[in-house]
Formats: C-alpha cells, structure tokens, sequence
C-alpha cells in the first residue's frame, strides 16, 4: 500500500492539486484537522501538513496514526524491517556569522559595478533589458534598484589587489576571474559584499559563477515585514518584492543547500510566518523537507511557485505573483487579508501586531 492508499483506508480522501514531484495531492490533515495544509507526495512515499508540521513516509504514519511499532508497520506493509541499530544523535545546527569581504575587495567590487552598471543602461545594453523585462518580469525602477550590470566579456585581475590570498595551481598563480554576462550584486549598508554573474554562454560550465571572495550571507529585501518568503535566485526575489513587496521580506538563499546565516537566523526566529518556494526541482524538494520545518516549527509553509519551478517561469505561466503570496499568508479567506489591510492602513498596526492579531 502507498501513502495514499493508507488515507484513503483511513477515510480521509485527498485531491491532486499539482503535478510536480510525480504528483502532489491535498486535504483534511490526518493528525490536526486543518481543512487544505496537508500535502501528499505518492512517488516519494512523504507527507506534510504545513499547520501541525507533521511529515514522514507510510511507515512512519502507519506509527503515528495507527500506534503501531516499526516492525509491526514494516510486517503490515510487506517490508523487511532488517536489522535495526540505534542512530548517532543529529549534530544541531548553528547559524554562522557571514564573512565581510577586505575593504580593497570592496572598493574594486564596487568600481566594477559602477561600469557594468553604465554597460546595462548603455544602447548595447539593451537586449539584456528587454530579457529582464520580459522573461522576468522586472521593472525597470527595480532593475536600478537591485543595481544590476552587464560585463562584456571575462576579466582576470591580479588576487592580491582584491585582497585575496594566491591561488597557485601546478605551479602557475591563478588570477582572480571575473565572468562576462548579468551582474547581480549583493549590497550590505552601501558596499558591494558579493558579485553573482549569470554567464551568457556557459558551455559545460555552471550558469552562475560567484566572483571569489564575496560573501555568502543570504540577500534580504523588506527586513520590517512580519513575513518571509524563501527563494534560490536573487532575480525571483527582486521580482518577487518588486510585486508584494509591501506584504513580504524577501530572502534569497542562492541555492537549496544554503543555510540563514546568523544576522537571517536571528530575524527568521521572529517572523510569525514563512513560505518556503525553493525551486520545485528535486534540490529544493529535499532541503524544504528537511531542514527548514525542522528549524522554525510550523510556521514554515511549503509553498512553491505554481506552473513552474521558480517564481519568475510561474509568472511566464500566467501566476500574479502577488495573488499567490497573499494566498500563502492568509489563505483563500479573502476577509482575513481584508482584516489585515484595515489594521495596518486605518488601524495603525505593524505588520507584525496585525498578524499577530487576526492570528496568522
């Protein structure tokens, strides 16, 4: 029997409400009743109710709902339970505090920009405009807003000038490489912390390149909201702040493994609601299981971009992307955003107090 098959014995019937990830289905939550927030991957075998934060496989299902033993489950599913030993304790997670780039680093970093920047706005320019308009979304005010560039071609400049220590390969000192294509810049209280480049034609190589010596801390956009939306692309959550950013703090992970890094940690702690929408690919899949609801509780709500893995192919789809975050914050009760809006805009409530309020 699969997960599926066990609920539906169980008497609590699910519907399909997506294809991604072999097929997701919904409904009542086995475990706390909630109406819509349990979600069921039949191809993975997992479940996960984004209210009481109750997740697991059919044999774990079979140990919560049933109160049966692991060999009594693994007996009833046909399984051979094997040899059972006890597992090392899990090794507890610490944010780490993000490495500001050197002041040389910096100050190049931010020269740099200064020019790709002149290079986007200038006539040649223009076709990687027109692409970040159309293929994703961005407005030209968040376009000068996120300070995106263009970078004609690769440079290499000497490490020791970025402040950088050698990089000596078969005894040949490596320079530091700089990748032509769209320049996508981290900014931290003024200065240049990390250089993103999306390459033009990367060939066998990675789409992204990060320019050595920037700093991983995650991008964050909105950081007075009382709600957060996880993303991989720092373009998804310029578009997605561009869209809802009134409603929302962006963060943008660069990538599913990444981790919040103390200064996201500490403000993650405090926000009452967080939507997860890493990428609908398998990466994303696994790091929105695991790590995040584990880490913040059952306030964390899986909530991918729908008709696409990521918000800006969504949008190409025909997805408003404020529509769908002001869905994953309140749900499909339209009142409950209504609430919302008369507390902050006629009441004079933080985002936070009106949250907290309306119980969100």
């Amino acid at each position: 029997m699969n997960i599926l098959d066990l609920l539906h014995t169980d008497g609590h019937m699910m519907k399909k409400a997506a294809t991604t990830n072999g097929g997701e289905y919904c409904g009542p939550c086995p475990f706390c009743g909630g109406k819509d927030r349990f979600r069921v991957w039949p191809e993975s075998g997992r479940y996960w109710c984004r209210g009481c934060n109750k997740q697991g496989d059919t044999i774990q299902y079979l140990r919560d709902k049933r109160g049966l033993s692991f060999q009594d489950a693994c007996s009833f599913l046909g399984r051979d339970p094997g040899e059972r030993k006890d597992k090392p304790a899990a090794t507890t997670w610490t944010p780490k505090e993000s490495k500001t780039p050197g002041e040389p680093w910096r100050r190049n970093a931010s020269a740099f920009l200064d020019v790709v920047i002149k290079n986007l706005w200038a006539p040649s320019g223009a076709p990687v405009r027109q692409w970040l308009n159309a293929e994703k979304g961005l407005s030209d005010e968040t376009i000068k807003k996120a300070r995106l560039g263009y970078s004609r071609a690769d440079l290499f400049e000497p490490r020791a000038s970025w402040s950088l220590s050698a990089n000596v390969i078969d005894g040949k000192e490596r320079k530091l490489w700089i990748p032509g294509g769209l320049v996508i810049p981290f900014i931290h209280n003024g200065d240049v912390h990390r250089l993103r480049i999306r390459r033009d034609n990367p060939g066998d190589g990675s789409r992204y390149v990060v320019v050595s010596g920037s700093s991983p801390a995650p991008l964050m956009i909105g950081r007075d909201k009382a709600a957060a939306v996880i993303v991989e692309s720092e373009i998804d959550a310029w578009l997605i702040s561009q869209e809802a950013g009134d409603l929302i703090m962006t963060i943008s992970m660069g990538n599913a493994q990444a981790k919040p890094d103390t200064a996201t940690h500490t403000i993650l702690k405090d926000t009452p609601i967080i939507l997860n929408s890493l990428d609908t690919d398998d990466a994303g899949a696994k790091a929105a299981w695991k790590f995040w609801p584990e880490t913040y509780g059952g306030k964390v709500r899986r909530w991918p971009a729908i008709h696409g893995k990521d918000a800006s192919a969504a949008r190409l789809n025909g997805l408003n992307i404020r529509e769908w975050i002001i869905a994953g914050m309140f749900g499909d009760d339209e009142k409950t955003f209504e609430r919302f809006c008369i507390q902050t805009i006629d009441g004079g409530l933080s985002d936070r107090e009106a949250i907290n309020l309306i119980g969100r």
